[in-house]
């Protein structure tokens, strides 16, 4: 940790100060109203979630930020923290250590900051800001790319995004920084808190993701550019001050990751061309990337503790596996040919009829992709159990550390199936449903 170097790392401990987070929180509105002094983990929750009046014995500590230096005595305040965090970050698995707070405040009384937001606008605009660099904004993000707009440059911008996500999240498990410490800051999300913070995956894809669509589209379209290069620096801007304003990220954890995303990006853009072409000519290529994404997924550096970041790692590989598959399944079946016409494109906005059809693909692929998890997941969770000969309602059961390696391997197991499943039907299945239903994108199958 940067608290436990030398003064010459005096820059960097200045950098991750969670005092910084509190006072960027603070300017957009953010309000402690109660610090509630129960043991070392602490928990951050809403105001309102506070029992009016208080009840007797509470310990209550004001701290400097607080006006109201009214409480309670030296007492305990016996709430129901965890019975709260159960209900709200409870993961699809039944687990709550998997996205909730740390695990060892399952075990301990947990001391709570009550919070209060200043302005719902403010906060809507940086929850938005923040769900632009999540998996799941990324992946209705790519399907729409691909099923409505360019399936060409939806490909070379996955394979940047994962690489990148790739690197960070191995980051972070091998840097081992923590996310800001409450208090002062106050953790307004909480799903990724059991995660490193060093350095902001969220921080890295914000530049990377328009960065990668402005390179690949510079030449293949004809639009205004610096248009969007605005665009791409209000979305990067808004995706990293969201990460300061939920207090997930010190500023040195976005530095770092605006620093790293800077050298991936002209890194990996250079040879997604070739790569790509690769993937979808030569035969060999689906047993190139089972082998690399499954490797990848075993070598991945979290070991000292369980993070959701194996797991969400493993979502993101899996997700571009199957698309890659599909791809490469359209060139070989010879349903994937060359544009007759070279680039660069005119952008033709769509008329009204074709608004209709851009909504119909969304709801019928989102139909398709939805019914591929429902019937993945469990199959694919029950599939691992019993290779391993184990019950599957008692792994269900059990709580996630990397010493139940049981419980690990299903876990990997059935998320890296059912996205590899979702990824080959979002871009194999869904646009020969399309084809079928008769609202295909009549260029989807020239896009190499």
């Amino acid at each position: 940790m940067a608290e436990e170097r030398g003064p010459k790392y005096e820059w960097m401990r200045t950098l991750q100060d969670p005092s910084l987070v509190w006072r960027f929180q603070r300017f957009f509105g953010v309000k402690k109203v109660k610090e509630v002094v129960r043991g070392p983990v602490w928990v951050a929750l809403e105001s309102r979630l506070m029992p009016t009046p208080l009840p007797e014995h509470v310990a209550i500590k004001t701290s400097p930020d607080l006006h109201n230096s009214s409480g309670g005595g030296e007492h305990r305040y016996d709430l129901r923290v965890r019975k709260v965090r159960q209900e709200q970050f409870q993961d699809e698995t039944g687990s709550v250590c998997s996205s909730g707070y740390s695990s060892e405040a399952e075990s301990e009384e947990a001391s709570i900051i009550y919070y209060k937001i200043g302005n719902e606008l403010v906060h809507l605009m940086f929850l938005l800001g923040s769900s632009l660099g999540d998996e799941a904004f990324y992946s209705l993000f790519f399907a729409f790319w691909f099923w409505n707009i360019d399936g060409a440059v939806g490909r070379r911008v996955m394979l940047v995004w994962m690489l990148v996500m790739y690197f960070g999240q191995g980051l972070k498990d091998i840097i081992r920084w923590p996310r800001p410490t409450m208090p002062p800051a106050v953790h307004l999300e909480s799903k990724w808190a059991l995660e490193y913070g060093m350095p902001s995956t969220h921080a890295m894809v914000g530049l990377v993701v328009p960065g990668s669509v402005i390179v690949f589209t510079m030449y293949r379209y004809i639009y205004p550019f610096y248009l969007w290069v605005a665009i791409a620096i209000v979305w990067c801007v808004l995706v990293c001050s969201s990460r300061i304003y939920l207090g997930m990220h010190s500023v040195g954890d976005i530095l770092a990751g605006l620093t790293l995303s800077s050298i991936f990006l002209p890194l990996f853009s250079p040879i997604a061309d070739s790569v790509d072409n690769f993937l979808l000519t030569s035969k060999f290529s689906p047993l190139v990337t089972i082998s690399l994404s499954v490797l990848a997924v075993i070598l991945y550096p979290g070991r000292d503790r369980w993070t959701p970041a194996w797991g969400d790692t493993t979502v993101i590989i899996g997700s571009y596996l199957g698309q890659q598959l599909a791809y490469w399944l359209n060139f070989q079946l010879g349903l994937l040919v060359p544009a007759n016409l070279p680039p660069p494109y005119p952008i033709l906005w769509p008329t009204w009829d074709q608004y209709g059809e851009t909504m119909f693909r969304v709801v019928i692929g989102g139909v398709i992709g939805v019914a591929t998890r429902a019937v993945f997941k469990p199959v694919s969770f029950i599939t691992a159990c019993y290779l391993l000969k184990v019950d599957w309602r008692e792994v269900k059961s059990q709580k996630n550390d990397t010493k139940n390696k049981t419980k690990l391997t299903v876990e990997l197991f059935y998320k890296f199936v059912t996205y590899v499943a979702i990824g080959f039907n979002v871009c194999w299945v869904s646009p020969v449903a399309f084809r079928v239903l008769g609202c295909e994108r009549p260029s989807f199958y020239t896009e190499i």
